[in-house]
C-alpha cells in the first residue's frame, strides 16, 4: 500500500509540472503573438511613410479612434460613412490630414459568359471622399469627432474584399513625421446588379395561350394570358489567378421595379421570382381600353410595351435596362400555295420565317437565349405533310418541304395543319421551369393548278 501511495503522489506531481509547463508555453505563445502583431503594425507605420508623406501633419501628435465601422457590404458606386474619433480631441483635423489605407484587399473578377467579351480595367475600388465634423441631432458639432464619407467607385465589373484604416500623421519633438492608424475594418464592394447578373429576354408572347392542367383525373384547358419572361442568370467571379471564387446571384436584389415610357399606354403587371431568379410581364387587361382594343381587333395584330426596368440591390445599388416587349393576338392563321403536280410530286420548298415571325416566333431572338427547340407537330392530312428542317441553333429558319404521298388532283386543294410551342428556360437554377412564351398553329393550303 505505501509503495502505490508514493507511485501516486510522484504522479500527480508529475501532472502539476505538466501542466505549468503547458501553461508556460501558451503563455509565451500569446508573447510572441502579440509581438508579431506589434512588429507587423509597426513594419506598417514604417511602410505609411513611403506612402503618405504628402499628408499634411500635426503639431501635436494625436491618435485616431473608431467609433463607429462602415457598412461591411456596400454597392459598388455608392456612398457610405464611418465616423472616428481624435484623441486628444483639441486636436482639429482636416480632409488634407487623414488618408484612406488599403492594408489588404481581394478582387474577384466577373467570368463572362461565353457569348460576350471580358472586360477587366484597373481602379482604386475605395477612396475618402469627404471629413467634416460629426454633429448631434441638434446640429451641435461634436468635439473630436468626425464623419468620413468614403466612395467607391471603379470601372470593372469586380467584387471587391478590403481590410482598410485611417492614417494620419503629426510632427514630434525631434521634428520627424510619425504616422498613425485606426483600428482596421473591412468592408466588401459589390458589383452592381447589371455586372453581377447576366440578364436577358426573349421579347414575344401570345397574348393568351391556352394551358392545360391536371384537376384530379381530369384535364382541363383554360385561356391565360401569355407572359414576356427576363431571366436573370446568376454569375461567377474569380481572382485573377482563379484560386477563389464568389458567386452572384438574384436573391441579392431587393426589388424589381418596371417604369412604363411616356406614351406607352398598354399597362403590365410585373412580378419578380427571387427564389428561381426571373422576372415576368403579363398584359394588365384591368379597365385599360388599349389591351381592350387589341382583344378585339381582328387579323394578325402586335402591340408593344417598352419601359425601363430597374434591379435595385440590398446594399443601396441600382441598375437600369431598357425593355421592348410585344404581345401578339392571333394564334391561328392559313397559308394558300398553288403548284404544279409534278412540283408537289419533286417535294414543294417553302420557307415560313417571315409569316410565323409576325405570330412571335422570331429564331434570331430566339437563337441567343436559354430554350427548348420548338419542336414541330405535323399533321399529314388529305395525304399532305409539311416536313421541316433540321433546326440549327445558329441559323433556325422555319422552312421545309411539302410533300402529297397521294395522287395529285388538278383543280383539288388540300390541307393540313402545324401547331408550334416555343418555351423558354426561365429559371438558372431550376431547368425544368420552362413555360411557354409563343404558342399558335397554322393551316397550309396546296391547290394543284388546272393543266391547260
Amino acid at each position: 500500500m505505501l509503495l502505490a501511495g508514493c507511485f501516486h503522489d510522484d504522479l500527480s506531481w508529475k501532472e502539476l509540472l505538466d501542466a505549468q509547463g503547458n501553461k508556460l508555453s501558451e503563455q509565451e505563445r500569446a508573447l510572441q503573438e502579440q509581438q508579431a502583431r506589434l512588429d507587423a503594425e509597426q513594419q506598417r507605420l514604417d511602410e505609411l511613410a513611403g506612402k503618405y508623406d504628402g499628408l499634411k501633419k500635426s503639431d501635436t501628435p494625436f491618435m485616431l479612434v473608431m467609433a463607429k465601422n462602415p457598412a461591411d457590404t456596400i454597392t459598388k458606386g455608392v456612398d457610405f460613412a464611418a465616423l472616428f474619433r481624435v484623441n486628444p480631441s483639441g486636436v482639429a483635423v482636416t480632409k488634407d490630414m487623414i488618408a484612406l489605407d488599403c492594408i489588404a484587399s481581394k478582387q474577384f473578377f466577373r467570368v463572362e459568359p461565353s457569348t460576350k467579351a471580358s472586360y477587366v480595367k484597373k481602379s482604386d475600388h475605395f477612396s475618402l471622399k469627404n471629413l467634416e465634423v460629426d454633429k448631434n441631432a441638434s446640429g451641435e458639432s461634436l468635439d473630436g469627432q468626425y464623419l468620413a464619407t468614403l466612395t467607391s467607385a471603379t470601372e470593372a465589373a469586380v467584387w471587391d474584399e478590403s481590410r482598410m484604416a485611417f492614417v494620419g500623421a503629426y510632427v514630434d519633438k525631434e521634428a520627424k513625421p510619425q504616422y498613425i492608424s485606426s483600428e482596421a475594418f473591412n468592408t466588401v464592394m459589390m458589383p452592381l446588379p447589371a455586372e453581377g447578373l447576366d440578364s436577358w429576354i426573349y421579347p414575344h408572347a401570345s397574348f393568351k395561350v391556352k394551358m392545360i392542367k391536371k384537376e384530379g383525373e381530369t384535364t382541363v384547358e383554360e385561356d391565360t394570358l401569355g407572359m414576356v419572361f427576363v431571366p436573370l442568370d446568376g454569375l461567377t467571379f474569380k481572382t485573377k489567378d482563379e484560386s477563389d471564387v464568389r458567386f452572384y446571384t438574384a436573391a441579392n436584389l431587393s426589388e424589381v421595379t418596371f417604369l412604363p415610357d411616356e406614351g406607352c399606354t398598354a399597362a403590365v403587371h410585373i412580378d419578380f421570382n427571387q427564389e428561381k431568379h426571373y422576372v415576368s410581364f403579363g398584359p394588365d387587361t384591368t379597365n385599360n381600353e388599349t389591351w381592350r382594343q387589341f382583344q378585339d381587333s381582328t387579323g394578325i395584330k402586335r402591340q408593344d410595351v417598352s419601359g425601363t426596368l430597374v434591379l435595385q440591390d440590398r446594399w443601396g445599388g441600382a441598375s437600369t435596362c431598357h425593355l421592348v416587349m410585344s404581345w401578339y393576338n392571333t394564334t391561328v392563321f392559313e397559308l394558300s400555295y398553288e403548284v404544279t403536280a409534278e412540283e408537289i410530286r419533286k417535294g414543294y420548298p417553302v420557307n415560313f420565317t417571315d409569316e410565323v415571325a409576325k405570330l412571335g416566333l422570331v429564331y434570331s431572338d430566339y437563337a441567343a437565349c436559354r430554350r427548348l427547340l420548338p419542336v414541330p407537330v405535323h399533321m399529314v392530312m388529305e395525304g399532305l405533310e409539311y416536313m421541316p428542317d433540321v433546326f440549327e441553333s445558329e441559323t433556325e429558319v422555319e422552312k421545309g418541304v411539302l410533300t402529297l404521298y397521294d395522287t395529285p388532283v388538278p383543280g383539288h386543294t388540300y390541307r393540313t395543319q402545324e401547331i408550334r410551342d416555343l418555351r423558354i428556360g426561365v429559371s438558372d437554377i431550376d431547368p425544368k421551369d420552362v413555360p411557354v412564351a409563343v404558342r399558335f398553329s397554322f393551316f397550309i393550303n396546296v391547290t394543284i393548278k388546272t393543266e391547260n
